[in-house]
């Protein structure tokens, strides 16, 4: 079964008065390309998340985002021997000049320094609830994640068969259309001869030979059998489940030159010349298809 690289997730857990989130963003790129934002107390535990990351997805650009909120993040630290010493000058003041009101400790939180964040250290112990925590989180919401990549795979792939099962019909025309041409070059060279020799007998060794020498030159057997080739590969290809999409781009590369081919050979009979042309760029118009498609596909 095929994925696409184009997802969302998030997963929300909590513990221990700790609270995490995980939410993850997936969307097109040739390799995979990851962009983490943790935390500042958290920047540690970043390997654990891409470890869990390149066993869940292989392509895509993948956007994690980690929340988090608990006693070691929001800790606040006060310099109390600032505090003492506004408080002993408080109570200078109040000596000196006989204030009657207590000190407003609200007021003094806003004074500057006196109240700072925490550098969020947390004990071992913390630090290991918490790496327990993401680490099931980060695989929950991978898994959820590939849930909806999977879902999405299911459509692309209907419209990936739905689109091969036109070229094969595209080939088999053209290939019936091939089949015709050398009796439309005989029937050709037949009326030209009698045009320029009137009653003179004709040669019939010399016009099979003719007609074989024209019809070799605009023989598209090899590239339809090529390109059936790709079809059965690529049906093949949809099958199986690890870097789909970089093999599928390859041969629809392939079949896009081979379709290019039978352009650059139609035979310039009317009769089927111009009926191949067609055929062979409606072919060129579903490769195009499912290559747009294929940039989706991990």
């Amino acid at each position: 079964m095929i994925r696409s690289m184009t997802g969302y997730s998030r997963v929300a857990t909590e513990e221990a008065g700790f609270a995490l989130t995980v939410s993850i963003r997936g969307t097109n790129h040739r390799f995979l390309d990851p962009q983490l934002r943790l935390p500042s107390s958290l920047e540690a535990l970043e390997p654990v998340v891409r470890r869990l990351l390149k066993e869940h997805v292989l392509r895509g650009h993948v956007e994690i985002t980690v929340g988090f909120t608990g006693a070691g993040a929001t800790e606040l630290e006060i310099d109390r021997k600032l505090l003492a010493a506004y408080l002993k000058a408080y109570q200078t003041l109040k000596q000196e000049f006989g204030a009657a009101a207590e000190p407003d400790l609200m007021a003094l939180l806003r004074v500057p320094g006196l109240v700072v964040t925490g550098n969020g250290e947390m004990a071992p112990e913390e630090m290991e609830i918490i790496r327990q925590m993401l680490e099931r989180a980060a695989a929950q919401a991978l898994a959820k994640l590939n849930e909806m990549r999977a879902r999405e795979g299911k459509s692309l792939e209907r419209d990936l068969l739905l689109r091969l099962t036109r070229l094969e019909a595209l080939r088999r025309t053209i290939s019936h259309l091939a089949e015709k041409a050398p009796q439309f070059y005989k029937q050709r060279l037949e009326g030209r001869i009698r045009d320029l020799s009137g009653s003179v007998e004709m040669d019939s060794g010399r016009l099979a030979q003719e007609v074989a020498y024209l019809a070799s030159r605009s023989d598209i057997a090899e590239e339809l059998t090529r390109f059936q080739s790709h079809l059965d590969q690529v049906r093949q290809l949809l099958a199986e489940t690890s870097e789909v999409g970089k093999k599928l781009d390859f041969l629809l590369q392939e079949m896009n030159r081979e379709a290019n081919t039978l352009l650059s050979k139609t035979t310039d009979v009317p009769e089927v010349g111009l009926e191949i042309t067609r055929q062979a760029i409606e072919m060129k118009t579903e490769i195009e298809k499912l290559r747009e498609q294929a940039q989706n596909i991990e």
